[in-house]
Formats: C-alpha cells, structure tokens, sequence
C-alpha cells in the first residue's frame, strides 16, 4: 500500500528539522515491526531490506531495540543486516537490560560487544524465585524458567522442574543453548552466581490457581524499572543524544520507546497501550515499512559525517 501524502508530508517534516539531521535516526524494534514469521522462520522481507539498505547509505543511524538476546539477534538477522550496514550495528537486548554493537570479528564470526547493562538486582531475582516456588507448590504444569547471563555467549538457559520435560523443550525451542531439570536449590544458585540481564517465566494461563493470578502474574522479570524506554535513554544519552532526536518504529504495548521518540511508527492494530508525544504513523503490515524507509532515506537530502554513531 502506498503511503498518502500526508505520511509522506509527516515525514518530510520530521526529518527536515536540523536536531534529527545532526543526531537523530531510526530506533526500531524487530519482530512485528520489521521481522515475519513465516513456516516457523523469521525473515526480513526485501521491501524492508531494500529500505534500510538505502538508510545506511545515507548515513542514517539505525538501532535495534528488541525483547531477543545478543545470541538470538546474532544467529538470526546479522548475516542479513551487517552487510547492509558494512559497520556495528547498535542493539538494545532483553527488554532494556543490555546494550552494545554487533560487529564481524577477525575470524569472520559475528559478536557482540557490550556497551552497559543493567542486570537483574539480588531483590529481583528473589521475587522471580519466590512466584516459581508457589507455582511449582500449587502443582502447576508445564513451568519452564527462561533466563539470559549477562554474558552473551551463554545464550538462552531453560529450566523445568519435570526432568521428563526436558528432551521436549529442547526439541521446541532449537534457540536454547541449554535445557535443564533441578531442585529450585540448585537453579536459585544458578541465577544468583552471575549476572542475570532478564528471565523469563512461561505457564500456561489457564493453569493458573485464581490466588496466583490475583498476584498480577508476571512473565519478564528485569531490574526493577528497567524496559525498553530506559534502555533506549541509556544508551542514547550516552551516545549524546536524546530519544526526541529519533523516530521510533514498533508494535506492541512492549515498545514503551515509542513514548518518547520524535515521531512514531506504529505498525499492526494492536493498541499501544500509552500515549505518544509525537506525531503517529500508523501502517498495517510489516513490508510496508520498506517504502516508509525508503521516504525517511529520500527526505535526507543532506548527509553530515556527526550524522553517524
């Protein structure tokens, strides 16, 4: 579908302001906003391909703000995405709880250099181990404990407290580095012996006991505070910008960013939950954020070498 005149006029406005020339750019989430599933894959269709291929040739900053991990993002989208950016690309990881750059290393394997985090704290965890530990009294099935170190290379570590369920885990998420079974000892040890950037705790709802749902059940657990909008000040304010400088492009009520950013794109019909202070535009598909690329790279008639990160 073709953009109206007025998103394209929306666009042109935005980007002709000198702020967003001299240090903005696109600060994007990936699945939903710029990633399919399709057939049990995850794709960046061409139309977007082409569009952030024409961005990065003007020099427009483009960083990832997503739910995934380091691993994940490097395993899945870096051998798509780095030879169109030929440079780091910037990330925002774990709901907010990680950021740095992934780059091409000397032996030609993609890596991820951190930039700062902002770790689960002891008190955090405590409740994270607290709510698994009623579960797991109150008998309910099928619990898996999803948790993400501090350091990358370890990836995604699933837990159950059903060693039978093990193998079936495995076999259901292929993204996981390891899949275990142990008392609630051991894995409180585990989460508590290094760094934890967020963990992830997935129960069938409609197994849930009315006491526990009356809790406010909560599935991501990250530092106190931390989400999407504080990861992007983080690490936009140490870059010396700020998130009005950026338009923001997301789908779920998750990208709390777009709260923030100059302008917003909004892709899907699922309601956001929150109030934008910039202007909004919506699109309803994922590959036509391929031609709303493609105006913001048309609008940036001017290129400035402080215009890169």
């Amino acid at each position: 579908m073709a953009l109206t005149e007025e998103q394209k006029k929306l666009i042109q406005n935005f980007i002709s302001q000198p702020t967003f020339r001299q240090h903005g750019g696109l600060l994007t989430d990936l699945d939903g906003t710029i990633v399919l599933q399709r057939n049990g894959k995850f794709i960046i269709p061409l139309e977007v391909q082409t569009g952030l291929n024409k961005l990065y040739q003007r020099n427009c900053p483009i960083i990832l703000n997503t739910i995934r991990f380091p691993l994940s993002i490097i395993k899945t989208f870096a051998a798509v995405l780095y030879p169109l950016a030929q440079k780091p690309i910037p990330v925002i990881s774990l709901n907010g709880s990680q950021w740095g750059y992934i780059s091409l290393g000397e032996n030609q394997e993609y890596r991820f250099t951190e930039a700062g985090a902002q770790p689960l704290k002891q008190a955090d965890i405590q409740s994270c181990l607290a709510n698994i530990q009623l579960l797991v009294q109150q008998q309910v099935p099928d619990i898996a404990v999803f948790y993400y170190p501090r350091d990358w290379t370890k990836g995604e570590i699933i837990w159950t407290s059903v060693e039978t369920q093990v193998g079936e885990i495995a076999q259901s998420y292929p993204s996981a580095s390891h899949v275990y079974s142990s008392s609630l000892a051991i894995l409180e040890n585990h989460l508590k012996a290094e760094d934890i950037s967020m963990i992830f705790l997935l129960v069938k709802k409609d197994h849930l006991a009315g006491t526990f749902l009356q809790r406010n059940f909560q599935d991501f657990y990250t530092s106190t505070g931390v989400n999407k909008l504080t990861g992007a000040h983080a690490f936009v304010n140490q870059l010396g910008r700020t998130l009005k400088q950026f338009i923001g492009a997301g789908d779920t009520p998750m990208d709390v960013f777009l709260q923030e950013t100059g302008a917003v794109i909004k892709v899907g019909n699922l309601p956001l939950d929150f109030e934008c202070s910039g202007p909004l535009l919506p699109i309803e598909t994922v590959p036509e954020m391929g031609e709303v690329f493609t105006q913001i790279a048309e609008a940036c008639t001017v290129t400035n070498p402080s215009y890169q990160l």
